[in-house]
């Protein structure tokens, strides 16, 4: 069954959103790792290209919210990109981190985890599918990522330039019903909906389907509790310490 690796057995799978987010900078080496010291099963990181085409983790189209830049992530080569703090604007003690290439996170996993790759930017969708693909593929890292995105197209992309990768069909608003559609007409694994729309209805019918339900983005401990109860197979949290062993 295709969504046989995005149900949980036992448990419930523990996703570091952007690493370890509430307490380093996001999106960074260092968010990644703290988030590994911890255990988790899986880190969530969002994906773009650089103006020369390099795979650059960041979440925001434009620098300035997370980084001392100016301007869109697109409009930037690696090579000026990879000159950027992205650090310090969460914490002086921070500073001096950069923005890691998409490989670099790759290596530092290194199989230790799971690894959520969401394809972030409208202006990529039809040109990053295949060198995402691709890297990860020659990472040898095709059972170990999940490729996500609120831009249908470039989910379709994903699974166009490869009939191998792991799917998941995010969902912001409702009806959940329409991602799970969306998610047996990929061969997708698992839909992927923010906390406020899931609840019994929408787990039970996505397990019915064979779909695994990963709920974003879940920092309050009383959320937590009740979508176990409910039966999710996994969660996103800014926090994964709070999502336990």
């Amino acid at each position: 069954m295709a969504g046989t690796w995005a149900r949980a057995t036992a448990g419930c799978i523990r996703i570091a959103h952007r690493g370890a987010s509430a307490d380093f900078p996001e999106n960074t080496l260092r968010a990644f790792e703290e988030a590994l010291a911890l255990g988790v099963d899986a880190i969530e990181l969002d994906c773009q290209l650089s103006a020369d085409g390099e795979l650059v983790v960041i979440h925001d189209e434009t620098l300035e919210r997370t980084t001392d830049g100016i301007g869109p992530v697109c409009a930037h080569t690696w090579a000026e990109l990879r000159r950027l703090d992205a650090g310090r604007w969460k914490d002086e003690r921070f500073r001096g981190l950069g923005i890691p290439r998409l490989a670099d996170v790759l290596e530092l996993v290194a199989g230790r985890a799971l690894v959520n790759v969401e394809l972030k930017s409208v202006d990529d969708v039809g040109r990053i599918e295949r060198p995402v693909t691709t890297l990860v593929e020659q990472c040898g890292a095709t059972e170990r990522v999940i490729f996500s995105s609120f831009h249908t197209e470039a989910v379709r992309g994903v699974r166009a330039a490869a009939g191998w990768a792991r799917l998941g069909i995010l969902c912001q608003r409702g009806p959940v019903s329409a991602a799970m559609a969306l998610a047996e007409e990929l061969d997708a694994g698992c839909v992927v909906p923010r906390r406020k729309l899931v609840d019994s209805g929408v787990v039970q019918e996505a397990h019915r389907r064979g779909l695994g339900v990963w709920v974003w983005t879940v920092n309050d401990p009383i959320d937590m509790q009740r979508l176990r109860a409910l039966g999710v197979d996994a969660m996103f949290s800014d926090h994964p310490a709070r999502l336990g062993a």
